[in-house]
């Protein structure tokens, strides 16, 4: 196994320091902060969608067209209720390989193998559906997006989109206005470096449960609305992929790798060095974040 320090496995995107330098000097000190914190949600509801538009480099069409909007903490508490829902409604969640593990390691009671995926067994009325975009195994649309729609579409199958990963991606072209997809949640974890507050969105056709109860009632972190919304204000999505992209096109020529549109993911070759990196035996992906970083500083690649 490449034992190169600045390769990793998960999913984290890179530490951005201007995020924690505005948030320091324009908001932390704020002596208005706890009544803006109060005010923080349906400013957040509002701005939320404002900002996805903004994107010169990803266009994500349909979001309006959801009737609901709902706090989540992160995308998570999102995806919890999803899992929730999908099994007191009976149905059984599908995925494909190289999709976020969270979705299978969070499961009581039943353990999801490679051959229970969308790539191994197809999908069939009575599934359910989560899937990422960006794609967790590639850090691109999934390349069975528009099958994957078709089949939903015709069999009524929900599906749940987690876009965790915008505000680090670009080249990201896509239509969420189906009738099978039920939800749509977006993280500021990633694209805003709020992993430590984080606060998210839910687009959803569904009007039920505890993330419609929570928003209704107040309930959300007002103090990570509020962080958010600040850094809504003062950052675009397009922030991360313009600040890494000559880096991450640069790392991946030094190493061989295939670029892809999500700023701290790589796809290493088909080789048995990089074997050890693979997600689901299907895909070799590599978190070159702190290769980024490394880059970005001095111009130069550990050896």
């Amino acid at each position: 196994m490449n034992k190169n320090p600045d390769f990793g496995n998960t999913g984290n995107s890179v530490w951005n320091q201007p995020y924690m330098d505005h948030l320091s000097e324009h908001f932390f000190n704020d002596p208005q902060l706890p009544k803006t914190c109060q005010e923080a949600q349906p400013i957040f509801l509002e701005l939320y969608p404002d900002w996805i538009e903004s994107s010169k480099l990803n266009n994500v069409q349909g979001l309006r067209e959801f009737p609901y909007r709902f706090v989540s903490v992160g995308t998570t508490q999102a995806l919890d209720w999803w899992h929730y829902w999908t099994a007191v409604n009976g149905y059984e969640l599908k995925m494909f390989r190289g999709e976020y593990p969270y979705n299978r390691d969070v499961i009581l009671n039943q353990e999801i193998n490679w051959s229970d995926s969308i790539d191994d067994t197809g999908l069939k009325q009575g599934d359910a559906v989560m899937v990422s975009v960006p794609f967790s195994g590639t850090g691109r649309t999934p390349t069975q997006w528009d099958w994957l729609m078709e089949e939903c579409n015709a069999k009524n199958i929900p599906v749940l989109v987690d876009m965790a990963w915008f505000g680090t991606c670009h080249g990201i072209n896509i239509n969420v206005d189906h009738p099978c997809i039920k939800m749509v949640v977006f993280s500021t974890t990633k694209g805003l470096s709020c992993g430590n507050w984080r606060a998210g969105i839910a687009f959803s056709r569904i009007n039920e449960g505890s993330l419609e109860v929570q928003t209704d009632w107040t309930h959300g972190c007002h103090l990570n609305t509020a962080i958010a919304n600040e850094l809504f204000r003062n950052f675009t999505p397009d922030t991360m992929p313009k600040k890494y992209g000559e880096a991450h096109i640069a790392i991946c020529e030094h190493y061989g790798f295939e670029t892809t549109n999500t700023i701290h993911i790589a796809q290493a070759p088909d080789t048995p060095e990089w074997k050890p990196w693979h997600r689901d035996d299907t895909y070799n992906r590599i978190n070159i974040a702190n290769a980024l970083k490394r880059w970005k500083k001095d111009g130069t690649f550990y050896e």
